[in-house]
């Protein structure tokens, strides 16, 4: 009993101790921006959804606000958020708002069109869009690239 006591005091003492090296875990992208990240504006959707993205500043411009994160809610409760490759440039409620189109990649050289599912954020879909779409891409790209 006692080795068992001093067992659990000895843990306690170690962990609070100042100076003991503690494990850190690894920044997401969200987690290193998110004190700078402010949301756009809201944009109504279908049955009470509205979405917006979270923007924030990079390093090599960081007075200009970028978007890194796409937020859907419904009726005012968020419900999901995507997170795009690096960032989300343009979105769409689709399906009557049973999914999301989104735009997303980086600065430079590469976008890729992602057909998500909102009720399990799951990716249904996705084709590049970087380079010439091919004829026979769905409607859903086709009005995704249409948007300004």
């Amino acid at each position: 009993m006692k080795a068992g006591v001093l067992g659990v005091a000895l843990i306690a003492c170690c962990l609070a101790t100042p100076g003991m090296p503690q494990e850190k875990t690894k920044a997401t992208k969200r987690d290193a921006t998110s004190d700078s990240l402010k949301p756009s504006e809201h944009r109504p959707g279908p049955h009470g959804l509205e979405g917006w993205t979270l923007n924030g500043p990079i390093p090599d411009d960081p007075e200009a606000r970028y978007p890194f994160v796409l937020v859907i809610a419904r009726n005012g409760r968020e419900i999901r958020r995507f997170e795009g490759g690096v960032f989300v440039w343009k979105w769409m409620f689709v399906d009557d708002g049973r999914r999301v189109a989104y735009e997303s990649g980086p600065l430079h050289f590469g976008l890729s069109c992602v057909l998500a599912d909102i009720a399990s954020g799951r990716e249904l879909e996705t084709y590049d869009c970087y380079h010439e779409l091919p004829d026979n891409v769905p409607e859903w790209v086709q009005a995704l690239e249409a948007l300004q």
